[in-house]
């Protein structure tokens, strides 16, 4: 399979970020669609095709290389994981914790949406509770697992699960706005955001920063 892998996405940093972080730490050159139109649309806009090919009925993102075409974005990064020359000798068990780490920052980024996008219309005071407890309570579980030192896999570089942590640090959308609401700091569990800034400081996520058009976005004003 020689064409690169294409995301279907939004230009936002939301779901789909980290399956760009896992690309660029990677080593791995993919292209994208990135139109807020295609938010809900059961058509993706650019070519009129139904998002059923990809078994999904509105949702992305989406990925699509050769003849391939997924949703979700779990099974979208641990593919894009699976293929990026920097991860190749990752063991079973490395990829399994991998999983585990996008695993959490779906929870976390599903009950932060539930707080911004529903709660909050309801009642903001209940909304910024729910942040801060859910929060705090992974927080703590990060505070005691992370290593002080290095990153989660004792690899030399950053794998997925620390590319998960960043991007509930860095992405916008619904990372960035519900801490924003709660007016929470991250800055109080020390070894998450020691470690955060060491995946900062590698050299591929480095450049991904630097040049990324939506990491840190915010188009909706949110």
């Amino acid at each position: 399979m020689t064409s690169n892998p294409h995301l279907i996405y939004a230009p936002i940093a939301g779901r789909g970020e980290l399956i760009r972080l896992i690309a660029a730490a990677g080593g791995l050159t993919i292209t994208e669609s990135a139109n807020g139109a295609d938010f809900g649309s059961k058509t993706i806009q650019e070519t009129g095709e139904s998002k059923m090919n990809y078994m999904s009925s509105s949702g992305m993102p989406l990925l699509q290389h050769g003849d391939l075409k997924i949703s979700q974005s779990g099974a979208i990064e641990a593919y894009i994981a699976s293929i990026a020359p920097r991860y190749k000798e990752l063991t079973p068990q490395q990829r399994a914790v991998d999983m585990m780490y996008m695993g959490i920052k779906e929870e976390l980024l599903h009950n932060c949406a539930i707080a911004i996008s529903t709660t909050q219309k309801a009642d903001k005071d209940a909304a910024v509770a729910d942040i801060c407890a859910l929060l705090d309570k992974w927080g703590a579980v990060f505070e005691d697992q992370l290593p002080a030192e290095g990153f989660i896999q004792g690899l030399p570089y950053p794998t997925s699960a620390d590319l998960a942590l960043l991007s509930i640090t860095t992405s916008y959308l619904p990372f960035g706005s519900a801490t924003k609401l709660a007016e929470y700091d991250f800055g109080k569990w020390e070894k998450f955001t020691a470690l955060v800034e060491r995946v900062k400081a590698d050299e591929n996520v480095k450049n991904y920063l630097a040049d990324s058009k939506y990491a840190d976005a915010n188009p909706y004003g949110m």
